[in-house]
Order: C-alpha cells, then sequence, then structure tokens
C-alpha cells in the first residue's frame, strides 16, 4: 500500500517541478530573444512482483516451481532532464537602430567582463542593445557587444547595420558583429539574462544567419498554451494530492479499526 504513497508523492514532485518552469516561461514571456525550456520525465525503474509461495495443485502441495511472475510495477517519475526550445520567435518592429533581430540560427556575442576570466564571453539571441556612456553597443547595459574586432563602440544611435552584421557610423564601416552559430545547441547552457554558455571550440562562423536593424526577436513563449499547461498540470497535482489523502484515510481505518485489540 505505501508503494501508492512514494509514487503519488513523486508525481506531485514533478507537477511542481512543471508549474515552477511554466512560470518562470509566462514570467520571461515578454523577454527578447527568451527561449522557453520543458522539461522531460522519466519513471524510476520498474520492480518484477513475484508470488510468493507460487500457485499450489489441488491437493495443497506446492508445484516444482513455488514462485509465480505476477507482473511489473512502477515506482513513481521523476525530472530527466530540462531541455531549451531554441525555435525562433516572431521579430518586432521598434523603429529603435540600436535594437538588431537576428534570422537565422545564430547568436551574438557578447563579454562577459568577469575579472577572473576576462576571456569569457556569452551567446545571446536578445538584440535589444543599447549605447553605454562611453559609446559602446552594450546588452542590459553590463555586457558590451563584440565584433570581429573586439568590443563594439559606436559612439552614439548614429550608426547603421547591413544585413550581414556590418556597422557603418559617419560613413565608415567601423566593425561586423560577430555572428556565431552551432551544430549542436544542446552544448548551449543558460545563464540567466538570455545569456547562454557553450562548450569551447563548439561555435562556427555564421554561415546561415543575417541582421535586421530596428527590430528586435520576441520570446518564443506562447502564453495560451502556457496557461493551458498550467491547468492540465493542476489538475494532476490535485489528482495526486487525492490519493494520498484516499490511503491516509485507508491506512487510518487500517491501524484504528482493523488493528484494534478489543
Amino acid at each position: 500500500m505505501l508503494r501508492g504513497l512514494y509514487s503519488s508523492t513523486t508525481g506531485m514532485n514533478v507537477q511542481q517541478a512543471k508549474v515552477d518552469n511554466i512560470s518562470n516561461n509566462m514570467a520571461n514571456s515578454t523577454t527578447p530573444g527568451y527561449k522557453k525550456d520543458e522539461l522531460l520525465i522519466q519513471s524510476f525503474p520498474e520492480q518484477l512482483l513475484i508470488e510468493q509461495g507460487g500457485p499450489k495443485r489441488k491437493d495443497g502441495l506446492p508445484l516444482q516451481n513455488p514462485a509465480a511472475k505476477i507482473g511489473s510495477l512502477g515506482t513513481g517519475s521523476l525530472v530527466a532532464e530540462t531541455v531549451t526550445d531554441y525555435t525562433a520567435g516572431t521579430l518586432q518592429e521598434t523603429g529603435n537602430p540600436t535594437d538588431i533581430a537576428i534570422r537565422g540560427p545564430g547568436f551574438f556575442v557578447v563579454s562577459a567582463s568577469a575579472q577572473e576570466d576576462p576571456d569569457k564571453v556569452y551567446y545571446t539571441r536578445s538584440g535589444f542593445f543599447k549605447v553605454d556612456q562611453e559609446g559602446y553597443l552594450t546588452l542590459n547595459g553590463r555586457y558590451r557587444v563584440l565584433g570581429e574586432a573586439g568590443e563594439i563602440r559606436v559612439g552614439s544611435d548614429k550608426f547603421t547595420v547591413s544585413p550581414d552584421g556590418s556597422i557603418d557610423a559617419g560613413g565608415t564601416v567601423i566593425d561586423r558583429l560577430r555572428l556565431v552559430e552551432f551544430d549542436d545547441l544542446n552544448s548551449l547552457s543558460k545563464e540567466g539574462e538570455g545569456l547562454f554558455t557553450g562548450i569551447q571550440g563548439s561555435e562556427k562562423q555564421a554561415a546561415a544567419t543575417t541582421v535586421v536593424q530596428g527590430r528586435v526577436e520576441t520570446s518564443n513563449v506562447n502564453v495560451v498554451d502556457e496557461m493551458a499547461q498550467l491547468i492540465s498540470v493542476m489538475r494532476a497535482y490535485e489528482a495526486n494530492q487525492r490519493i494520498i489523502q484516499n490511503y491516509d484515510e485507508i491506512l487510518n481505518k487500517a491501524v484504528n479499526q482493523i488493528g484494534s485489540i478489543r
């Protein structure tokens, strides 16, 4: 009987993890370039049930094979891993010259500005850029956007960007956006703020990626779908909760009524 309690408990844990994941996706539904996460669920190893003593003959004597297989028993579920959906979001026109959107599978590269690792970089699909007080093109006011020659200093927002990433300021091409692609997107890891890190050497120069100035890529979160999933998850959570309550009532009767000595 307790196996049912354990299975229902793991089911509730899984549904709670789904609620947390859906909540995070919905909270970032308006974050430029955000990629939603999905949970992969797996079951615990199944157990083989065997009837102890096995079937008996009509005369009551046991058969030569005293064990009989009843079947397998599931023991619950757990979150196997979290995967990121890299499907591109729609491009939203803003008219802001510092906003740059990616078309294709590529990523922008920004500096991590880490003193312990000055060469560390992040990858992002968010092109919601700003020009800082020193004239550098930045993401979130902290991470400087990198070009082929290093950090890009545009001076002001009076610049244009070609589809290939070339940046023209005052009639002179000052640099070209560093755009990269990955053969295996599963090699990327989320770091927050729309940033990703990758395995060293896994990136390659973008070949099928272009950019558009004056637009940003929206998140790929569909709020309606997430709400529908949330309702389904909550119902599954409540079902597991009711199972635990029923088991509790049965155990209470077994202990206090059936098992009592009178």
